[in-house]
């Protein structure tokens, strides 16, 4: 019997095609009605009683990209990065949790320092993409909170060949 999680995977596997509109319109469509899926199926009811800080759900082996489950906890706090050539979209299954978005700027002084461009607060069934450079933080509000993330690749690469970026105390 197929899941909606099966499905998914199905669904998104016809239709990448790489970092354009077409992918991430429909890839960010299909994350928002898989963040509104009943806990009743297994696989989601088992989501939300482990509550991983990271699980890996699926990983494409043509495309590369991965679907995770991460739980967090009430006032965790990511500082603003980026995930270099990656990308990424959030969903929101449970909870809430604030994200607020940076464009670095140089000053004609030569000082570069990050500005804000504002927070949004995500609720369930929220979805959120951010493109390569594009700079954010995250805020957890709530307990609970649990979300997926489709990563365009493995950011394992990303962070060891220095193209993540983790900007400290810039914020």
């Amino acid at each position: 019997m197929n899941n909606s999680l099966e499905n998914f995977i199905d669904e998104i596997k016809l239709r990448w095609s790489g970092l354009n509109t077409q992918t991430t319109t429909s890839v960010r469509h299909l994350l928002m009605q898989l963040a509104k899926t009943s806990r009743e199926e297994d696989w989601l009811k088992e989501l939300h009683c482990e509550k991983p800080s990271a699980k890996l759900l699926y990983q494409d082996p043509e495309h590369g990209f991965m679907l995770l489950a991460h739980s967090e906890n009430k006032g965790n706090y990511r500082s603003p990065h980026n995930h270099g050539a990656g990308w990424v979209f959030y969903a929101v299954l449970s909870g809430e949790i604030e994200m607020t978005t940076y464009k670095q700027v140089t000053t004609p002084n030569g000082i570069t320092h990050l500005v804000s461009r504002g927070s949004e607060i995500m609720k369930v069934g929220d979805c959120k993409i951010f493109l390569p450079g594009d700079i954010h933080d995250t805020r957890c509000l709530t307990e609970n909170f649990l979300q997926f993330r489709l990563t365009s690749s493995d950011f394992k690469a990303e962070i060891k060949s220095d193209r993540m970026i983790r900007f400290i105390n810039e914020a």
